[in-house]
Formats: structure tokens, sequence, C-alpha cells
């Protein structure tokens, strides 16, 4: 998996110097011991937490709107929770101008994964690992997980299993 797109969590555990402060987002209750480690971490700046569901969904984007549009310079995001909400929040903070550098995802639990179908475009959520495979429920494809996670959609990207075959 030299060339690949999912992301690299331990590399990617950093945020930007210089904020002045910072929101910590947690999702789900198996969230909040490691939230509250971080909040305490960042002394110095001015810290917010918000508590959301531990899936993402109408509340988190409505949370995670207003904070984007209340952010000035200097402001950081942390992101804290399940593979596929933390993926999903960070795609709708690069959407509302965040930069990659801004923002610390800290998944807890990659197990479920958020699977974007490629025939319907619906995504899903799935206990399911890359290179195997998930059926979309909005379309019935039998689709195979690839490496490759869309910052867009903040999703792996799933295909049919047996597209070189048609």
């Amino acid at each position: 998996m030299d060339t690949t797109s999912v992301p690299r969590w331990e590399e990617e555990r950093r945020i930007a110097e210089g904020g002045r402060s910072v929101t910590v987002l947690s999702f789900g209750d198996a969230a909040l011991t490691q939230a509250r480690s971080l909040v305490s971490s960042f002394g110095g700046r001015r810290v917010g937490w918000l508590r959301l569901p531990a899936v993402w969904g109408d509340t988190a984007a409505e949370v995670l709107e207003r904070q984007l549009s209340a952010a000035r310079v200097g402001w950081r995001l942390v992101l804290v929770g399940p593979e596929a909400a933390v993926l999903s929040a960070r795609a709708a903070a690069v959407a509302g101008g965040l930069l990659d550098a801004e923002i610390l995802p800290v998944p807890i639990d990659v197990t479920t994964r958020s699977v974007y179908c490629a025939h319907c475009h619906a995504t899903h959520l799935a206990d399911v690992g890359i290179g195997q495979c998930t059926t979309c429920p909005t379309c019935v494809t039998e689709l195979i997980v690839y490496q490759h996670v869309s910052r867009l959609h903040g999703a792996y990207l799933g295909y049919m299993i047996d597209a070189e075959e048609l």
C-alpha cells in the first residue's frame, strides 16, 4: 500500500502552531477520555469542547457549520471519535475553508468505515476492511473497498467487485 490516500493517522497527529483558540469536537462516549486529555493539553490557548453523537449527521454538521462561521484567524479544530465521523467532519471542515494544518484528526475506532459507492454515489457505513467487500444498500452493488479515501466525501472508495470482467 505504498500508493494510497488512506490517512496515516499517527503521522497526521499534529496541528499548526500559533493557534490562539481550539475547538474540540468529540463524537460519542467512547471519545470522552481522549478528548478530555486533549483539552487539557492545549495550555495557553482558549479551548472549547463540544460533545456530539457518535455518528456524523445533521446535528454534528450544524454544530460544525456554526463553529466554522464564527472562526477567526488562529482557530484550530480537533476531531475525536470513530474514523467515519472524523472523516466526515474533516471533509466538511475542508469544504468550509479550513486547511489540513488547522485540523487535528484523532480517530479512536477504525473498524467501521464510511464507503462511497462509485456507481450510485451513495455513502454508507460498513464494518469492513480495505480490500474486503460490502453491499451498497442503495443500489445493491457488491463493492470492494479500495485503498483510496476521498477528502471530498470523507469516505473510502467502493467499486463493483467484478467491474474488470464486464
